[in-house]
């Protein structure tokens, strides 16, 4: 495949407006691509506009990788900010620019890539290769919850997820939980405040209460602390009045030894403590749920995907987690045990950024690394991947089924 050609399926890419929402397109043109190389894919519609897509080589038994990547970027924001259009997909020196260009549809296009360049070398012999590509991963993930819940990834046995690490092999990241707190007073004018119930003053109860609410949970081996804040506080309509409606919202990254079930029980018991408790009422909504994903580091496919890494790149692939939420917190939910690493090509910190732009070598040398790794990934045996005794599993909750089936 030549690198003329890689370059374009990049550039073309990044061309479709894909913002959150709108990713059918991409995924229209990807499925284009991979035919006109022989390969075929299934398109998985989530909702009007917005579609998955699953694309396979490989029909023998043995291991099955995932590729995984999204298809939707966050939205440009102030387009007059951008020196070069957000949708330009042009190359200037040594980078191509673009919304996405980082995030992440280098890593998924070097993907295709990938899939492309094993089918012309009549690979895989042995095992499958899958790509998934997803909508929705910067806001809610409903589209690898999708397909989680239709059993995509249950054969799995080793997934690598396309997100920009900076060069780093993160095997480990954060979840992260956002909630909304509404607490409910009465109505009352302010110059007889007894009349009624001030909702304000007793959400600052609460806030009061959530400062210290996890000051027991240990930190994590793998991920240190959990990290808890509220981050939104509004309340009262007139200046005039006791105000009887409140809300605030917070946001807490978890950890797999306190996850996102521990982080919501936690609380609700702080919810039902002040409703018994105080006058008013208070009510506790999920906004959204990404859980925190583990691979024991010394996991065997941990050390293939450094090996290969350093066979191509001809130097060491260090071992970082991230803070940060991706698709691999909805893949854990499925109750098949697998690990799951992070790499792909560009700098974390050009993520959502202004001028995004995402290095042309460096994406053109990810679908060789990507390809290395397939290959060495696939001499081994089902046995030999299957059966590692997992000392740090991929976190999920023991009610994860009931997650899946609220969404």
């Amino acid at each position: 495949m030549e690198d003329s050609v890689k370059l374009n399926i990049l550039q073309e890419l990044i061309q479709i407006n894909t913002v959150n929402g709108h990713e059918q397109p991409a995924a229209e043109y990807l499925k284009q691509v991979l035919s006109d190389h022989g390969i075929e894919s299934d398109l998985i519609a989530l909702a009007a506009g917005r579609t998955n897509l699953v694309a396979e080589v490989g029909e023998q038994e043995g291991p099955v990788l995932a590729l995984a990547g999204h298809l939707d970027t966050v939205d440009v924001g102030d387009s007059n900010k951008w020196q070069h259009n957000p949708f330009c997909g042009q190359v200037i020196d040594d980078a191509i620019y673009g919304r996405g260009s980082v995030d992440m549809k280098g890593g998924l296009a070097a993907m295709v890539n990938t899939l492309i360049e094993l089918k012309e070398a009549g690979l895989p012999k042995h095992g499958k290769v899958r790509l998934l590509a997803t909508v929705d991963e910067e806001i809610g993930g409903l589209g690898s919850l999708e397909l989680t819940r239709q059993g995509l990834v249950r054969d799995v046995d080793a997934m690598i997820v396309g997100e920009a690490t900076t060069n780093r092999l993160e095997y480990a990241h954060s979840g992260s939980f956002d909630y909304r707190v509404k607490s409910y007073g009465r109505l009352a004018h302010s110059s007889d405040p007894s009349l009624g119930i001030n909702a304000v003053a007793n959400l600052d109860r609460f806030f009061e209460y959530e400062r210290h609410a996890f000051d027991d949970v240990k930190a994590s081996p793998s991920l240190g602390s959990l990290i808890h804040s509220v981050t939104v506080f509004h309340g009262g309509r007139q200046l005039n009045s006791i105000p009887d409606y409140a809300y605030l919202e917070g946001n807490v990254r978890t950890i797999p030894e306190f996850d996102n079930t521990a982080v919501q029980n936690r609380l609700q018991t702080l919810v039902d403590r002040l409703n018994a408790e105080m006058d008013g009422q208070f009510e506790l909504e999920v906004v959204a749920s990404f859980m925190p994903m583990a691979t024991d580091p010394a996991d065997p496919f941990v050390s293939l995907v450094q090996q290969s890494y350093q066979t191509v790149a001809g130097q060491s692939l260090p071992l970082a987690v991230s803070h940060g939420a991706t698709d691999a917190s909805r893949y854990v939910l499925d109750e098949h045990r697998f690990p799951i690493v992070e790499w792909g090509p560009g700098r974390e910190e050009m993520s959502h950024q202004v001028d995004e732009s995402l290095s042309v070598a460096e994406y053109l040398q990810a679908d060789q690394i990507y390809l290395q790794i397939a290959k060495d990934f696939l001499v081994m045996t089902k046995k030999q991947v299957g059966d590692q005794d997992r000392k740090l599993p991929l976190a999920r909750p023991a009610g994860f089924a009931a997650i899946l089936s609220r969404f």
